[in-house]
Formats: structure tokens, C-alpha cells, sequence
């Protein structure tokens, strides 16, 4: 079943407009036709089964039923690392998209190697976003995780986290708790950061200044820096979604 969003909220009996970003995936890509039906994620990240009414240069919907669903972790996860080289780090936002983060922010670490300046950063954001949407999507997710260009991580402000996650290389194979074990002390519905570092690892100022926090280690080897999200969430899920013990 396709999967769309619309920033409206949607009520029942009352036709809705899919947004013009995806009339052309539905007409050449899908080639839906009137009668077909397609999911619709609101507003209030409600998901709807919808049967397309018109498909032409517009395409409207009617609402059929709610469908009733619990896709997304029970905790809030935001993904704080630097862009890396390649295609590696729109690879890593699909995967970490599919496996439940609930944000992205991108920091300048001290031993960043991609730089860019205002204008590729907008393209980029765009590209991005791009990515993180569609994955969305395919994952049955019902929120688009949010993106966005941060400053050093020796700068980020915290505050709005209940849990901040520092996760080291330095850590591995050594006595630090690991994500785990951290994580399992998180309540359903708390909101969690976790602090990642670029390809060359972080500075010696950037582990001075980020070592304060919940200091963790991510197994007994070094993960690349795509790798290391893609870990951390699917630890966070086993605890709060692979298991019978009730939510906190």
C-alpha cells in the first residue's frame, strides 16, 4: 500500500488534495487511477486509507477509514553527526529513517572532511530531505524526521533532551556502559540525543567538552561513521520494541 503525507489533518467524509510534490509519482510512476486507494498520514500523524477520487493535473482523495497503527519507537531518537564523504551519509539517513529516528542535526566537527558553504548546504538540505521523505514512506512511518545544519558540537545546545548519549570510539572494548545499557534506564516517550563524530573521530576538545554526558560504547569494535546510528537505534528498538516487558 502507497504511502503518502499531507501537513492538513484529515476528517472523515470531507475530500482532500494530495500535495502537488506527489501528483507525479502517482499519475506516471504508480500510474494510479480513480478507485485506487493509498494511505494518507495527517497532521496529527493519523493514517487514513484513502480511495483516489480524480487523477488528473490534480489528484483529490476520500478519507475511508482510520487505520489503526503503531509504527514509531516510544522514545524520540535525534541523530547529532557530521556530514560524511560520498554517498555514505544519504545511505545512512535512509537506514536510520527506516529504523525510527525521530530527527537528523548535522554539526561541524573539528575533523569534518566535507565542507560546504550556504548555497550547498540548501541543496543539499533539499536532497536530504528528499531521502529521509521517501524512506518515510516505504518504512510506514508516520512522521517525516526533520533535518537540519547545526553548529560544532562543542556548541549544540542540549536542552531539550531528557538523555544526551555520548557515543566514543574510545569507549570500545572498555568498562564505559554500553548504549544499551544506557538506554534502558529511558522512559516511553522521553526524547534522546546521541552524539556521533565524523570519519577521523573526534578532537580532543570535542571529547573534553562532550565527555560530561552519558559517555557509552557501542560494542567492542570501532563502527564506521555511517554504521554507528544504524547500531545505536536498532539497540533502542530491541529494548522498547522486541521485547515482552511492558513500557516504563
Amino acid at each position: 500500500m502507497q504511502r503518502y503525507f499531507t501537513k492538513d489533518v484529515i476528517e472523515k467524509g470531507k475530500a482532500i488534495e494530495l500535495p502537488e510534490s506527489d501528483v507525479h509519482h502517482v499519475r506516471n510512476v504508480m500510474r494510479f487511477k480513480p478507485g485506487d486507494t493509498v494511505h494518507m498520514v495527517d497532521a496529527s500523524k493519523q493514517t487514513h486509507l484513502c480511495k483516489l477520487l480524480t487523477v488528473e493535473e490534480s489528484v483529490s482523495l476520500m478519507p475511508v477509514e482510520l487505520i489503526e497503527e503503531s509504527p514509531e519507537l516510544p522514545v524520540d531518537v535525534t541523530v547529532l553527526c557530521p556530514l560524511l564523504k560520498g554517498e555514505k551519509f544519504e545511505w545512512m539517513l535512509q537506514k536510520a529513517t527506516e529504523l525510527g529516528a525521530h530527527a537528523f542535526q548535522i554539526y561541524a566537527a573539528d575533523r569534518s572532511i566535507v565542507k560546504l558553504d550556504d548555497k550547498k548546504r540548501r541543496k543539499r538540505l533539499e536532497r536530504f530531505e528528499k531521502i529521509i521523505k521517501e524512506a518515510s514512506e516505504q518504512s510506514r512511518r508516520q512522521i517525516i524526521p526533520e533535518i537540519g545544519f547545526e553548529v560544532g558540537a562543542i556548541q549544540l545546545d542540549f536542552k531539550q533532551f531528557d538523555h544526551v548519549f555520548f557515543a566514543f570510539e574510545g569507549n570500545a572494548g572498555e568498562r564505559a556502559a554500553s548504549l544499551a545499557e544506557a538506554a534502558s534506564g529511558t522512559a516511553a516517550g522521553e526524547h534522546i540525543a546521541i552524539i556521533f563524530g565524523p570519519e577521523g573521530g573526534f578532537s580532543e576538545r570535542e571529547i573534553e567538552r562532550l565527555s560530561h554526558f552519558h559517555s557509552v560504547h557501542l560494542g567492542p569494535r570501532i563502527l564506521r561513521a555511517e554504521t554507528a546510528p544504524l547500531y545505536a537505534l536498532s539497540a533502542i528498538s530491541t529494548i522498547f520494541e522486541a521485547s515482552s516487558a511492558p513500557l516504563k
